[in-house]
């Protein structure tokens, strides 16, 4: 029939594109250039990160009190009274602080691993946006956690963690198994590393658990659905498989990142943050 005969071929093209797929040809005039991009973009958010860390080590200071040791620690990690009296920067800025060089490690390691796979599928601009939006989600929900001053550098990655795994369960028959379950040991990997760190810096797992919530939701109402096409008959070539719609739509990416921050600004009205009743006795 029409239907077996529809079915049958799209198997055949799956495992056609798998198999070249595995050769490292997946055909696409622009895939170079986009993929150039993508890490243009990976390497300048790296690269934000790093310097900000270096400048935290050549700007010492003491603070015992707050217990941050730095002065972009000191003027941008999330510290809940400075937020409540008008400070509201201190949820964007924490997302580009670390406690320490393994802190720094973990967050660059995993964007880099995972954030050429996010940005092919994604695009850019969305992976952009999952981004800052995890950063920002990550440190409203560990002010809405903790009092405690924190930074939330590795935030952000764990919402590009949470995109890629549901790329995976949407378009995991794209994918190659091998591949896939390597990055799930990674992201493994990098969750146990964030729960040890957490102990021994101003790190809350709270940050983590927010940022890659979000990165699951959005990507839930973000992440393109891939389809792989025979180009072969087209471009008279003997193999050719690619894959079609391949990005998320700006539009839609962008209208559904400003739902989320419309969501979450609501949060601060509704829910009371809690506060360091020292600082607050002395600040007072």
């Amino acid at each position: 029939s029409v239907r077996g005969d529809s079915g049958k071929g799209g198997k055949k093209k799956l495992k056609n594109y798998k198999e070249l797929k595995n050769k490292g040809d997946e055909g696409g005039p622009n895939s170079s250039s986009n993929e150039t991009s993508d890490l243009y973009l990976i390497s300048i958010l790296a690269s934000i990160n790093i310097a900000v860390f270096l400048f935290e080590i050549a700007s010492p200071i003491r603070n015992s009190d707050l217990e941050l040791f730095s002065l972009p620690s000191v003027y941008g990690a999330k510290i809940n009274h400075l937020i409540l009296i008008g400070e509201w920067w201190r949820l964007v800025t924490p997302m580009f602080l670390h406690s320490g060089i393994l802190h720094v490690s973990l967050g660059c390691w995993v964007l880099l691993t995972f954030g050429p796979r996010v940005c092919r599928v994604y695009g850019s601009f969305t992976f952009f946006l999952i981004y800052i939006l995890g950063g920002i989600s990550g440190n409203l929900i560990s002010f809405l956690h903790t009092p405690a001053p924190t930074v939330g550098g590795t935030g952000p990655v764990f919402a590009i963690i949470g995109a890629w795994l549901i790329n995976q369960i949407q378009n995991g028959d794209v994918t190659a198994k091998d591949v896939s379950e390597s990055m799930f040991q990674k992201a493994i990997i990098a969750t146990a590393l964030s729960f040890i760190l957490s102990n021994f810096g101003p790190i809350d797992d709270w940050t983590h658990f927010g940022a890659a919530f979000t990165g699951i939701v959005y990507g839930f109402f973000t992440c393109p659905t891939l389809q792989v096409d025979d180009t072969s008959s087209k471009s008279g070539q003997k193999e050719g498989i690619t894959l079609v719609r391949r990005y998320a739509d700006p539009c839609k990416s962008l209208l559904v990142f400003s739902l989320f921050i419309m969501l979450l600004s609501s949060l601060l009205f509704i829910i009371e943050p809690p506060l360091n009743s020292l600082i607050v006795d002395g600040f007072v």
